[in-house]
């Protein structure tokens, strides 16, 4: 039976994901803030609940070691997050601070702990849930674009790196997935920013009955670690994010940013 560890196993992705692979039988180490409060994921005899808040150092490395010295991991499956939407000059320092913190330095800790430990197995999948704005630099996204930029940049990195030792790393990259994602907001003071985060919003969710589900995305995670092609690093979820990673390809960087410019800042077809 495989084995799989997921951080943010609480709520939305996480959480369908750690349902599904105990579905399919592997056993499942969901990691969560306070698993104390959890009840969905105790119904499954192979999900194991440990406290993990990836802000914290001592925990981090407490909760590995003792995961590592009774299971044998397979799959490390970082997927905590939380996002931003500010004008970037009203981001205090110690905000960004936090977000950096848990978006880009959780991963960061959590997966430095796996990588000697998948070495010594000479195998191992590392999987990490960073974003479309990893790939597009939204307008108002703030720090969130430096934290989802930041991981997409190491993942890629890591995939040239443990290449030689038989450890694949693969990233899942989400549009708007309908789950409770904590976005903190601060208020846009001029009416042109409120009307550029709209026209983004509409522009990657037309119709909001159609975002993706958690669940959905939770399908693309298997799949993805399941895939037999050790060459692929990205894997895009959700139909519009795959629409819009398509035209950047096809047109390059430099013609998709005048396309977004003119559509989403300036309002010009």
């Amino acid at each position: 039976m495989n084995t799989i560890f997921i951080t943010g196993s609480s709520s939305g992705i996480g959480k369908a994901t750690a349902k599904l692979f105990a579905q399919k039988g592997w056993t499942v180490i969901a990691t969560m803030r306070k698993p104390e409060k959890e009840i969905e994921l105790t119904q499954y005899e192979n999900v194991k609940l440990f406290p993990l808040d990836i802000t914290n150092k001592e925990q981090v490395e407490n909760t590995i070691n003792e995961v590592l010295s009774h299971y044998e991991v397979d799959v490390l499956f970082n997927n905590v997050g939380s996002g931003m939407k500010a004008r970037f000059e009203d981001v205090e320092e110690e905000v960004m601070w936090q977000s950096i913190d848990t978006n880009l330095m959780g991963m960061i800790r959590v997966t430095q702990k796996f990588v000697p430990y998948f070495k010594k197995r000479k195998s191992g999948i590392i999987m990490t849930t960073t974003s479309l704005g990893g790939e597009i630099g939204f307008p108002l996204d703030s720090v969130y674009s430096l934290d989802k930029w930041g991981l997409t940049g190491l993942c890629e990195m890591l995939y040239f790196e443990l290449a030689p030792h038989n450890i694949q790393v693969k990233t899942l990259v989400p549009g708007i997935v309908r789950t409770n994602f904590q976005i903190k907001k601060y208020p846009l003071v001029e009416e042109e920013y409120e009307q550029i985060a709209k026209r983004q919003y509409d522009l990657v969710v037309p119709i909001e009955e159609e975002a993706e589900q958690p669940e959905e995305a939770a399908l693309d995670v298997y799949n993805a670690i399941c895939d037999t092609n050790k060459d692929r690093m990205a894997y895009v979820t959700g139909k519009v994010a795959k629409e819009l990673c398509e035209l950047r390809q096809k047109i390059g960087n430099e013609e998709f940013r005048k396309f977004f410019k003119n559509k989403i800042v300036l309002n010009k077809e």
